[in-house]
């Protein structure tokens, strides 16, 4: 579930397209809940992790199956928290009984966007397919 130059203005236009992305996929029972706890989760704690990028997340029961969304935006926009604007998003949902998934896939990718070459090319691919190539071999997938 990939958007490549999203044309999004803030961090609500953001969770909300994040959150479409989930719910087409058939990922999500409830998308206004999957919302309302991407949101909690980022009262609790900003989700920017600087350097440009943020990984919006929740573990809810309103997620049926983890599902993971990235989008490239077409400009940068502010989000509380980080050193920059964003301008790569991953969007992260866990069922409530998934167990760690979403924190795995935290760690997998927090791993990955330590090298500048691997961020590098999340700018230039533009390609989906090859885009979720290079994102599920950085996470080996949602299993």
């Amino acid at each position: 579930m990939i958007s490549i130059n999203a044309d999004l203005k803030n961090k609500d236009e953001v969770i909300a397209h994040s959150t479409a992305l989930m719910d087409k996929a058939g990922k999500l029972n409830d998308a206004l809940g999957y919302k309302k706890a991407v949101y909690d989760r980022e009262a609790e704690i900003t989700t920017n992790l600087g350097d440009g990028i943020a990984m919006p997340h929740a573990r809810s029961s309103s997620v049926k199956e983890a599902g993971l969304t990235f989008m490239r935006l077409k400009e940068a926009i502010p989000w509380e928290g980080g050193d920059q604007p964003i301008s790569l998003v991953f969007g992260i949902a866990a069922p409530e009984t998934g167990g760690d998934i979403h924190l795995k896939i935290l760690a997998k990718l927090a791993r990955k966007l330590i090298y500048p070459e691997f961020k590098e090319k999340l700018f230039a691919i533009d390609n989906e397919d090859e885009l979720l190539a290079l994102i599920e071999e950085a996470t080996g997938g949602l299993e």
